[in-house]
């Protein structure tokens, strides 16, 4: 998914408001209170449901390793805010929710999500990479966005950063391109970074726990 725009950045303050803002109205709605979700687990759920819907409510839970009596809230009020289109197959984004999403990723300079398979960089059962523009800072060691990742479920994060044209991995900006040759091109050629990106590639036990721990990680750089 290319989430790219020519549209302003916004600070991440701004960004968490928009998810703070949407679980504040859902906690305050007419059906009862909301089932306790963080800003992390109501982005990892939007950004789930637009890859995999329609999907099941069971298999939702299993994959956000959350209750099954959250995530039926959590589409209640998905459905009530017309964000999502609950049917007989599962529930799915609806253009507005595609669009709201399309746009807090924008917001937290998220450029594109992937998956990817077998990489030579980590050994996992899943992998998930997340390419944020201009995210890069001078000093920084990636050690952060892996504590984040692991709080998040995920077995760890590697933080790759975009130094003119090569790929390297902070502090010490070790290239890609001798780690994992592989990797490197393939990277390269599906994300098509620029001078300054960051590439966070998030691994777990599932796409579910990768890719919290990938979006975690993300926001602590932006927290910084």
């Amino acid at each position: 998914m290319d989430y790219n725009s020519s549209e302003q950045i916004l600070t991440l303050s701004k960004s968490e408001n928009i998810l703070e803002d949407i679980l504040e109205k859902w906690r305050r709605g007419s059906t009862g209170p909301l089932p306790q979700l963080t800003p992390l687990q109501l982005l990892n759920a939007l950004v789930l449901v637009e890859r995999e819907g329609p999907v099941g409510r069971r298999a939702l839970s299993e994959t956000l390793l959350l209750n099954d009596g959250v995530v039926r809230g959590l589409l209640e009020r998905l459905a009530e805010s017309k964000m999502a289109l609950v049917t007989a197959k599962g529930v799915q984004l609806s253009k507005m929710g595609k669009e709201s999403l399309r746009k807090l990723l924008r917001q937290l300079s998220i450029k594109k999500i992937i998956s990817i398979d077998q990489s030579d960089l980590v050994s996992a059962n899943s992998v998930m990479v997340v390419h944020a523009t201009k995210l890069y800072r001078p000093g920084m060691t990636g050690i952060v966005q892996r504590d984040e990742a692991i709080k998040a479920g995920a077995e760890g994060s590697i933080t790759v950063a975009v130094l003119g044209k090569k790929l390297v991995i902070p502090p010490d900006n070790k290239r890609i391109a001798e780690l994992a040759p592989k990797e490197n091109a393939r990277l390269t050629s599906e994300l098509e970074p620029t001078d300054k990106d960051l590439i966070i590639i998030g691994f777990g036990k599932d796409p579910g726990r990768a890719l919290a721990g990938a979006l975690a990680a993300v926001l602590s750089l932006q927290k910084a």
